[in-house]
């Protein structure tokens, strides 16, 4: 208990703090993301891009998130390209994993004064799901790892906006 204690004396004054606390972060001010553009031929990609970033945000930082295309704050996207390829396969040819790419344009300005706050051009995001071997129990497995796409992708955005120096 002495030793526990003694830990938490030493590293409260070395700069040391929890990754996930929000902070001021958009503290009074409203975050508009809109629904992404869709560059791609693929379905609602650009909606579940776009509403992952929207749960991260709200909750990561302390803006009023909207949807709308107007705020203090407003956030773009582009789908630029989304694909899947077969990466492993079985002895009878049959494709056993394939792998998501997802390529996104993003930028964060500030509405006031024109200022843009994260600008990215390209970001580049990897997933992968495996098939079953039995073809009858067949259950698709690429909407899961589309929303573990979304995640990181969201993640990483918040991440960028929230620890931008």
């Amino acid at each position: 208990m002495l030793v526990l204690f003694g830990l938490t004396v030493m590293l409260s004054g070395c700069g040391y703090r929890l990754a996930s606390r929000k902070g001021d972060v958009g503290n009074g001010q409203t975050m508009a993301v809109p629904t992404f553009v869709n560059s791609t031929y693929t379905y609602r990609i650009e909606q579940r891009m776009s509403e992952s970033v929207r749960k991260e945000l709200a909750r990561r930082t302390h803006y009023k998130v909207t949807s709308a295309d107007t705020g203090d704050v407003v956030l773009k996207g582009e789908v630029l390209s989304y694909n899947t390829a077969p990466t492993v396969f079985d002895p009878s040819g049959r494709a056993a994993q394939y792998a998501l790419g997802l390529n996104m344009k993003v930028s964060i300005t500030e509405s006031a004064t024109g200022k843009v706050l994260f600008e990215n051009g390209s970001m580049n995001f990897r997933e992968t799901f495996q098939l079953s071997q039995n073809a009858g129990d067949f259950a698709p497995e690429d909407p899961a790892a589309v929303d573990r796409l979304a995640a990181s992708f969201a993640s990483a955005v918040v991440a960028s906006l929230v620890h931008r120096q």
